[in-house]
């Protein structure tokens, strides 16, 4: 019997689309030669691995659709991309963003069986059954993933996923990464704080790159590189996989380093880190309340020496 071909939906966002990489690993664990299928936003495709994990990826340029929502002819070419996954003949399909534009393209592709992890608004939960296996006492949003593809059977959770990019690169021993952004400014840690610690990280003999996007905070630290919007996300990716050290607030470069085995700390204010923290224990994960202020300088300094002094050790995720 050949193996059951999947098709995973997960559009976006960066993070959320390396958190599903732990389910699409298990299947492919299970199924070596199995059709596995992503289907995915163009700004987040950087982070699925097209050489080992997935047979082909279904890309959609939705940032140029949200620009022209409202006119029939993005409907329609919607439409036609989402019906075109029907060629595959999926057996299973798993929806694991649960919006209803990505309930709406897994109803389209006509898989034989398709669940969603969740939904999360009124045509999500018309359109696509819930993974009812997925127990109520599960957090992390790895473990829910995962609980959803057991809905189809037996699958083994992985220590790590399988990420695009630098197989069997050395990491950089010297090499400390920062993200000053994140996706709201409520998830942000002031920018001058990250300054700080990027000149005490240099004081320490690390050698510090600032990463963030166009929108991010700017700050200058003297002996620190600056690469704030000026890498694309392939290469942040490359970047963050290589470092000895990776530090973010609730931000998608986080999930990097965790599913890189990078040792990584976390800065949560408003988010529950529960859910969201970085999918390792080669993490610590500070948090002092709803505001990031909150935390300190010297918490993730403390934060950050523990790390390194563990950073040779190998430690398998949490379950």
């Amino acid at each position: 019997m050949s193996a059951p071909s999947l098709l995973i939906v997960r559009f976006s966002a960066i993070g959320d689309c390396v958190m599903a990489a732990w389910a699409a690993t298990s299947y492919r664990n299970r199924y070596p030669d199995g059709k596995l299928v992503w289907a995915v936003e163009r700004r987040c495709r950087a982070m699925v691995d097209e050489e080992q994990l997935v047979t082909s990826v279904a890309e959609f340029p939705r940032d140029r659709w949200k620009k022209n929502r409202w006119s029939p002819a993005t409907w329609a070419e919607q439409l036609r991309a989402y019906a075109g996954l029907r060629k595959h003949h999926f057996d299973w399909g798993l929806d694991l963003q649960g919006h209803s534009k990505t309930a709406l393209a897994l109803l389209m592709a006509n898989p034989k069986r398709r669940l969603a992890v969740d939904a999360t608004d009124f045509l999500a939960k018309q359109f696509s059954p819930l993974a009812v296996t997925v127990s109520p006492t599960v957090v992390h949003t790895v473990e829910r993933n995962h609980g959803a593809l057991q809905a189809f059977g037996e699958f083994k959770l992985p220590m790590r996923p399988v990420m695009p990019g630098l197989a069997g690169a050395p990491r950089d021993p010297k090499l400390a990464t920062i993200s000053v952004g994140a996706g709201s400014i409520a998830k942000m840690w002031p920018i001058e704080r990250w300054g700080a610690v990027a000149n005490e990280l240099k004081a320490r003999g690390f050698e510090v790159t600032l990463l963030g996007g166009p929108d991010d905070p700017r700050i200058e630290v003297p002996g620190v590189q600056d690469c704030i919007d000026k890498l694309s996300l392939a290469e942040t990716r490359n970047l963050v996989a290589r470092s000895a050290l990776h530090l973010a607030a609730d931000t998608g470069t986080g999930h990097m380093a965790a599913a890189y085995g990078v040792p990584v700390v976390s800065i949560f204010g408003p988010s529950d880190d529960r859910r969201f923290r970085p999918y390792t224990q080669l993490g610590k994960v500070l948090r002092n309340g709803a505001e990031t202020a909150e935390v300190s300088v010297d918490q993730v300094l403390a934060a950050t020496d523990e790390l390194v002094n563990r950073a040779n050790e190998e430690i398998p995720c949490v379950s």
